[in-house]
């Protein structure tokens, strides 16, 4: 009869070869059971590991233009508050005008004229707005601010014409008490508005001097296949005509002009309060329309989120219950494996001699 002998160390070094690989095991499991998915995805999926690349791809694609579109919208509503500022201002300017009308008492004349200034402040300060860094109304230049009050300039200039105008008349008009209201409208039509409504007069009274914005708009891919504007600029009609109506309200307004003249003047500044008004309004709706084409691409992106990630989870999901019940096993055999190492490093011949 032959017998065979096993050492104590072979048998502990297979006990540790089985601890280190339920322990590799037991990492697996481990993070199986805490994520729902495969620890290993191009083991577990083999050729399809490819398709759940592609779909977590797509899922980051949509997360990149989400956040894309959260600083959109938070431009968009921004620039909304501040348009909405100039247009409350613009009312009260439009206002105390409509109470001026065919009243030249000074003290009117001047409160019409603080009121105006005041606009004219809100205005600067508003187009002048920066979010993150960049100025809402500058159009596609972001780093230059859009406005440069440029009211003094201009109200010296409008007197010098107005002198020239006077001059140029037959017969020439002596002072300004004498101007009619059918001259000083057409002064103003003339000579003052096309400094705020025409590019092509010359620098420096031209509308350049007080606006560095481009007129293009910033424009924004808020999905796949739409891009949208997603900012106004201080070139368009309503600003031009805000800042028209302010500067012709305190340039020729308290000068002394006849009851006839100050109502044409009057008569032309509600007018172009009115065209500023319109045109903020034009401006808010503008951006309102993109701020709900924002909304509604969010909206579809998130749909499409969800049923990508349905699909990955049918790819790449597991049975949690399943890996946390193996988890628990493999701890039972942890411990029997790391006891039994234990008492074979007990075992020594000295014990049966």
């Amino acid at each position: 009869m032959k017998s065979s002998f096993i050492s104590s160390s072979a048998i502990q070094n297979a006990m540790r070869l089985t601890i280190r690989q339920s322990q590799n095991q037991m990492i697996k499991a481990s993070q199986e059971a805490t994520t729902g998915r495969y620890a290993d995805i191009g083991i577990s999926l083999g050729g399809h590991a490819a398709k759940s690349v592609d779909f977590s791809r797509e899922v980051s694609r949509i997360d990149a233009i989400v956040k894309s579109n959260s600083v959109v919208s938070q431009r968009l509503e921004s620039s909304q508050v501040a348009l909405s500022a100039m247009g409350k201002a613009g009312q009260e300017m439009l206002d105390q005008l409509i109470a001026l009308r065919g009243n030249d008492d000074s003290s009117s004349v001047q409160l019409a004229n603080q009121t105006a200034t005041s606009a004219l402040a809100t205005l600067m300060s508003y187009g002048n707005t920066m979010v993150n860094g960049e100025y809402l109304f500058a159009g596609i230049n972001t780093d230059v601010q859009p406005l440069t009050d440029k009211t003094s300039d201009f109200t010296t200039e409008i007197n010098a014409r107005l002198t020239a105008y006077m001059a140029a008349q037959t017969p020439p008009v002596a002072t300004k008490a004498d101007l009619t209201g059918d001259q000083m409208t057409d002064f103003i039509e003339t000579e003052v508005e096309p400094m705020f409504t025409d590019d092509s007069q010359p620098a420096p009274f031209n509308w350049a001097s007080w606006s560095s914005a481009s007129s293009q708009n910033m424009t924004s891919r808020i999905s796949n296949s739409e891009v949208i504007e997603s900012s106004t600029n201080t070139n368009s009609e309503g600003m031009r005509y805000f800042a028209l109506a302010s500067v012709v309200t305190t340039a020729l307004m308290g000068q002394g002009l006849p009851t006839g003249a100050l109502n044409a003047v009057n008569d032309k500044a509600i007018s172009y309060t009115r065209q500023a008004i319109d045109g903020l309004t034009d401006q808010q709706s503008q951006l309102g329309l993109s701020e709900e084409r924002v909304t509604k691409a969010n909206d579809a992106l998130d749909a499409q989120k969800d049923i990508i990630q349905n699909k990955i989870v049918d790819l790449e999901g597991v049975d949690q219950y399943e890996a946390s019940t193996l988890v628990n096993t493999l701890e039972t055999q942890l411990e029997t494996a790391y006891t039994i190492v234990a008492k074979i490093q007990q075992l020594s011949l000295v014990n049966y001699l």
